[in-house]
């Protein structure tokens, strides 16, 4: 046992580090990979941008007719169910959207998105669009049609 404590034991020898270097060809194609991977994402949110052009230019529109005054109120609806119309010809084939009218576009509009309610607004509508007027009487949120005229924009399928 006494003998176990006397022994000296040398410093251990270590190996000199290894220098980082990034010289290595796994080191390249890792970086050759990320830069594939980033230019393919961008490109893709490129795609995605220009397909997605016509809902940035309907919107815009939308936004432009909504600041009509208050006594133009038929034109104003008429141009935005309008311009719904030509989102869904673009969006839509031609054949099924170009037919429709009355009742059965607006439902077509609520089935074509989430949480857009038009056929509340279907007496408003059908009055401004087929006989150019808006009755005194009907209560109308001018405000909540723009928002989901525009909702529907961003939504529709």
């Amino acid at each position: 046992m006494e003998e176990v404590e006397n022994i000296k034991l040398n410093p251990l020898m270590e190996p000199s580090p290894v220098a980082f270097s990034m010289d290595t060809i796994g080191w390249k194609i890792l970086f050759a990979l990320l830069l594939i991977i980033i230019l393919y994402s961008a490109y893709k949110f490129y795609l995605h941008y220009q397909h997605n052009k016509y809902r940035r230019r309907a919107i815009a529109k939308i936004i432009e007719i909504s600041q009509l005054s208050d006594g133009e109120m038929p034109s104003m609806i008429t141009q935005i169910m309008f311009q719904i119309k030509q989102t869904a010809l673009l969006t839509f084939d031609r054949e099924r959207v170009a037919s429709l009218e009355g009742d059965q576009w607006l439902r077509f509009l609520e089935q074509t998105a989430k949480d857009v309610h038009f056929m509340d607004y279907k007496d408003i509508i059908f009055s401004s669009v087929y006989k150019s007027e808006v009755s005194s009487e009907v209560d109308f949120d001018k405000n909540n049609f723009v928002k989901n005229s525009i909702k529907w924009i961003k939504k529709h399928a």
